[in-house]
């Protein structure tokens, strides 16, 4: 037993270690004086910014503490670091134009761990080609994930069953502008191969369990599942700056098919739609709201995973917490800019978890959660803010670093 333990702990405590030393690489790059004020200070402000060292710097890019208080997997360390590349043409301008700058490709490499044995590696990368006529979006996630499951097979449990979920996952979507309209159409491919066990001390059978979990866990675990899905996507975006938007509308649907005839060994389908708006009241004050439903069938009693089914998402709610074929969620935020620089943000949000679209108004699950934050201004050329959200949900209190958009 205390081997276990402790190999566990030093599993966590390399990846905390690895991550402190890769920001203590990054920001000793620009250890001296000089640097520092030649990249990483703004000529018309005098403020910290980082838009010279991510435009101009070879390999510079902007390292983001990762400080981990999500519920699902308790408190935890990671960093990542976020690439900007622009095209000659966007390097050459200097960032003279009035609005910011949409690099053609971003690309974001990060890790992490946490204290219940939980950590993660993930490779992700942004395209705006063509002029912005062709965008791509992509992630490669390796996980070693440690989750409280509050349902399974459809059922919901009196207390939670803690399941390891390990392996890759690759999710991608590529579209194309309608001409020159703010429409774009394309396809999305998600691939999930998880093997699953059991981290509750439990033994199964279990007599407090019913027999459909009890069926249900023990096909589940300790073998290879794949999901595997194609599908179409629509979207239409009027965001002033996708990385940070501070007006504009971004509304995004997506039908996923998963079968046999592509590799997976669950047939389901997955549809989405996520629309984001964003309104400038004034000079000062920002309104954003954030509506979303996603859902997925499958033919007769089909079980799926335990990872499959969407759960309500929001600051201040643990992950998979509210879970259910059906999801809807509304989210508002008001942001106050009383600077340039830095901003304050308020927000508050609902959801709710059914087995169908028809019980989400009666026979559904119902969370909601409410927090503050603040931003800063940390590249302008980019017109992006980083900062911090504090959020309380119906359990638990959880602290976030953002960069860039919440949602």
């Amino acid at each position: 037993m205390n081997g276990k333990m402790n190999r566990k702990q030093g599993k966590r405590t390399g990846w905390a270690t690895l991550g402190l030393a890769l920001m203590a690489i990054s920001w000793s790059v620009m250890a001296t004086a000089s640097f520092f004020e030649d990249y990483m200070i703004d000529e018309q402000d005098g403020m910290l910014d980082a838009s010279r060292f991510l435009s101009e710097v070879p390999a510079g890019f902007l390292p983001v503490p990762i400080l981990i208080t999500e519920p699902a997997v308790g408190a935890g360390l990671g960093v990542a670091g976020v690439f900007f590349h622009e095209s000659d043409q966007q390097a050459t301008a200097k960032g003279a134009g009035k609005g910011a700058v949409l690099p053609e490709n971003i690309s974001v490499i990060g890790l992490g761990g946490t204290r219940n044995g939980t950590k993660g590696v993930g490779l992700g990368h942004m395209g705006f080609w063509l002029d912005d006529s062709l965008r791509y979006r992509g992630f490669v996630l390796y996980g070693d994930i440690n989750l409280d499951f509050y349902s399974l097979a459809d059922r919901q449990l009196n207390r939670p069953i803690e399941l390891n979920i390990k392996g890759p996952a690759v999710i991608q979507e590529l579209k194309a502008r309608m001409g020159s309209s703010d429409w774009f159409v394309g396809a999305r491919q998600v691939y999930r191969k998880v093997e699953s066990e059991l981290e509750s001390r439990i033994t199964l059978p279990n007599p407090t369990l019913d027999d459909r979990i009890n069926a249900f866990l023990q096909n589940q675990l300790g073998r290879d599942s794949v999901t595997s899905g194609l599908g179409l996507l629509a979207e239409y975006d009027t965001r002033d700056n996708p990385l940070d938007p501070q007006a504009g509308y971004n509304h995004h649907f997506n039908y996923v098919i998963f079968d046999d005839a592509i590799g997976s060994d669950v047939n389901y389908d997955s549809y989405q739609w996520v629309g984001l708006n964003y309104w400038k009241l004034s000079d000062s004050w920002n309104l954003g709201l954030r509506l979303q439903y996603d859902g997925v069938s499958a033919d007769g009693d089909e079980e799926l995973p335990p990872y499959v089914p969407p759960s309500v998402d929001l600051r201040g709610v643990p992950v998979n917490r509210y879970q259910g074929r059906a999801v809807a969620v509304a989210e508002v935020e008001l942001t106050w800019r009383f600077s340039r620089r830095w901003s304050v943000n308020t927000f508050t949000g609902g959801g709710r978890a059914a087995d169908s679209f028809g019980d989400l108004h009666d026979d559904a699950q119902s969370a909601n959660s409410v927090g503050a934050g603040f931003r800063y201004l940390i590249a302008s050329r980019y017109g992006l803010h980083m900062g911090a959200d504090i959020a309380r949900g119906p359990e638990d209190t959880a602290f976030y670093i953002q960069a860039g958009a919440a949602w």
